[in-house]
Formats: structure tokens, sequence, C-alpha cells
């Protein structure tokens, strides 16, 4: 027997626009929507507290020919201060989480200092791709 589909994988609005770049991007191998508090959710310990925080999605990268997939962790936030705080603890086996926000109508980088960075370009993921590469952990293969 298995339970009835509660919901806890449905997509916001820019979370759905971010799932639909991911598919579009070739680099991404698979992606996952992970969702909160479940028994298979890759929970994160909070860098303030012993709390845990789920990241919105679980992605499986091939960055170039050859080199391992990794995963990686990405969050999309309302709350950029709340964002600054959970970017706080690295964890080693995925590296640093990415974390995007809306800002008015578009979707951006989260600083470490919790401010808006650049806007994402969601018909070329191309700089994510990038900064993906660039933090993740040397552990981290597939």
């Amino acid at each position: 027997m298995t339970d009835a589909y509660d919901g806890s994988a449905t997509l916001n609005g820019e979370e759905l626009a971010f799932a639909k770049a991911l598919d579009r991007a070739d680099f991404v191998a698979w992606w996952h929507r992970n969702p909160d508090r479940k028994d298979y959710s890759v929970k994160l310990v909070r860098g303030e507290h012993r709390n845990f925080f789920y990241p919105d999605f679980v992605v499986c990268l091939e960055h170039f020919p050859g080199d391992a997939p990794i995963i990686r962790l990405i969050e999309t936030k309302e709350n950029v201060k709340d964002a600054a705080r959970k970017a706080r603890h690295v964890p080693a086996w995925y590296g640093k989480v990415l974390f995007l926000s809306k800002d008015q109508s578009r979707l951006r980088w989260v600083e470490d200092d919790g401010n808006f960075g650049n806007e994402v370009d969601l018909d070329d993921l191309g700089e994510v791709a990038d900064w993906l590469r660039k933090t993740q952990p040397i552990q981290a293969t597939v």
C-alpha cells in the first residue's frame, strides 16, 4: 500500500521557472524536487542552530565531458536574510548551496552577505554551471 500524494513536491512560480530551466540545461543529468521533512529528503544542519533545512533542488551535474557527475543543492528563497544565515554552513559532501531569490519579477543570486547578486538568466544557466563547478567539493563525485 502506498500513501496518497501529499503535495509536498509541488513547485511555486519561481521554482517552476527554475525547474524548466534545469530541464533545458545541457549540464544537468537529472534533478529532483527535495520536499521538506521526508525520510528520503536531503536535509542540512543550519549554520546558526541545530535545526535542519531542506534545499529545494537536488541536481546531478555533468559539467564537461570526462568530468565525473556531482550532486549539488540549490535553494530558492523568499527571504534573503534567511538565505544568508543558511549559507554559513557548507556541507562537506555537497559543497556550497546555491541560494536564489525572487527580486520583483526576476530570479537573482543571493550573496553570502544576504544582498542580491546578478539576475539568473533562465534561458542560459551557464553562469550557474560555472558557479557550481567552481564551488564543488573535491570528494563529491557520484
